[in-house]
């Protein structure tokens, strides 16, 4: 089937994404740019062509498909006047064009197991990929290798968050953050766009709204506004002592089943979170591994903690990764009498105990938490005085981001940091690093004695304050 495009129906800016055959897209930009609406329209534009397609349309969390791509891919649609031509399935969110038989097939990477039954992709999107980790992007990546199509295509979108991202290191030159690196200087279209490339708009006013939204915020200002690599503002950070370039890495970590998994939990309503890490007691050395979080609409439709621990069950221990008895729990004290299930029969913790299938003594938690204050001084003395490999976050991007938009509030604690950001993973995380730090330490005292001495001394004031570990 032949269409004819208006050039009243795009922005002139975008034509080169519509026409691109190139084998890696890398659309970035400011919000209200319409980097977005082109890269569906191209997509839809593509699904009527006469040579085989499969598209995967993908999204951090599958529970946002619904709400955002798959909407706008019908609210597109109609807007151009060819909904008539494809199949909307609202179970599963597949979309079909009758025509040609092109499938549309959404992904949620908050489950990246479900990738190895697709088959046969030959262009892949991924708006907002900077939720996303970089394993997340090779897994996806390497299932563009069919034969039935020679012009494969990858395409992500996003707003450059901050410059210490994995996609600005991957993707861009080292020595400029708008320019590509070697490797991906030949067969790749790099497109940057602001709201003023946007000829649907109006400008003045969008602008408007972007100012009143950043409320002053330099880093907001230059990211939604100018679409440039955002940089971290924070004056005032709550964890003063996490430097990306010493603690972060994009290496991936091997699970080593002679020693514990440490599991931190954070009963929020909704959602609810889970830091693992895991202490290596032969190298001493700690390490951030993963987080998950799951809300109300989760695949598994229980609560948000069962489906956390399910999670965490068929991830590491159906798969072999760790035996369960390997397993330790630690968390919000909250959770001794808060309850998960509607007949609110069961603890927060017997709950986790029942769905991973361990016993109650692998569960470690105290009487009360720990203020804010003492959480900083313990956390804030381990990220500086553990030296870089001894302490490392492994691509975990929506956890740092987290810790850099922390910040303490006039009762230095991050109850305003929160109210702003959210930060439902933050919490879990602390938790992990109050066991591992102002607890734990007596097992490995000898080795590490700077900070250790800091915080047994810190340790002897929750003592003091009778906080001890039950």
């Amino acid at each position: 089937m032949k269409l004819t495009l208006s050039k009243k129906s795009y922005s002139a800016k975008f034509i080169n994404i519509i026409n691109s055959k190139d084998r890696y897209v890398i659309a970035f930009g400011s919000r209200g740019s319409g980097k977005t609406h082109h890269i569906m329209l191209k997509l839809l534009l593509s699904s009527f062509l006469d040579e085989y397609n499969h598209i995967l349309y993908v999204n951090k969390e599958f529970r946002h498909i619904k709400s955002q791509q798959y909407a706008d891919f019908k609210k597109l649609a109609t807007m151009y006047g060819i909904r008539d031509y494809f199949t909307f399935y609202d179970g599963d969110y597949r979309i079909v064009n009758n025509l040609t038989g092109t499938r549309f097939t959404p992904i949620g990477m908050d489950d990246p197991e479900k990738t190895k039954g697709i088959s046969d992709p030959t262009i892949i999107w991924w708006d907002e990929i900077t939720k996303g980790k970089l394993e997340d992007f090779l897994t996806l990546n390497a299932l563009l290798r069919t034969p039935l199509n020679k012009n494969l295509q990858f395409i992500i979108s996003f707003n450059p968050v901050h410059e210490k991202h994995w996609i600005r290191d991957y993707f861009f030159s080292k020595n400029d953050a708008y320019k590509l690196k070697y490797d991906f200087e030949i067969n790749t279209l790099l497109h940057h766009s602001t709201y003023l490339d946007n000829d649907f708009i109006n400008k003045d006013e969008y602008r408007k709204t972007l100012e009143l939204n950043a409320l002053g915020n330099v880093n907001r200002l230059l990211v939604d506004i100018e679409g440039r690599w955002g940089v971290n503002s924070n004056t005032n950070p709550f964890f003063y002592s996490y430097n990306t370039e010493k603690h972060f890495t994009l290496d991936s970590y091997k699970v080593d089943n002679r020693f514990n998994l440490t599991i931190g939990f954070d009963f929020n309503a909704n959602p609810t979170s889970a830091t693992i890490g895991q202490l290596n007691r032969e190298t001493l050395s700690f390490h951030i591994i993963d987080v998950i979080i799951e809300d109300e609409n989760n695949i598994f439709k229980t609560s948000p903690l069962s489906a956390v621990c399910k999670r965490i069950k068929i991830k590491y221990i159906d798969s072999g990764i760790i035996n369960a008895y390997r397993i330790q729990v630690t968390g919000d004290a909250s959770g001794r009498s808060g309850s998960a299930d509607r007949e609110k029969s069961m603890t927060f913790y017997s709950t986790i105990a029942k769905e991973l299938k361990i016993h109650e003594q692998q569960i470690h938690i105290r009487n009360s938490n720990i203020t804010h204050i003492l959480s900083s001084e313990i956390i804030n003395s381990a990220l500086f005085l553990l030296q870089k490999n001894t302490l490392l976050f492994h691509d975990v991007p929506d956890l740092e981001n987290e810790i850099i938009q922390s910040f303490a509030d006039e009762a230095k604690s991050l109850n305003e940091a929160k109210k702003k950001y959210g930060l439902h993973i933050l919490d879990s995380w602390r938790y992990l690093m109050d066991f591992w730090f102002a607890n734990n330490n007596n097992n490995w005292s000898n080795s590490i004695s700077e900070i250790t001495n800091r915080i047994v001394s810190l340790n002897n004031r929750i003592k003091n304050n009778a906080r001890q570990i039950n």
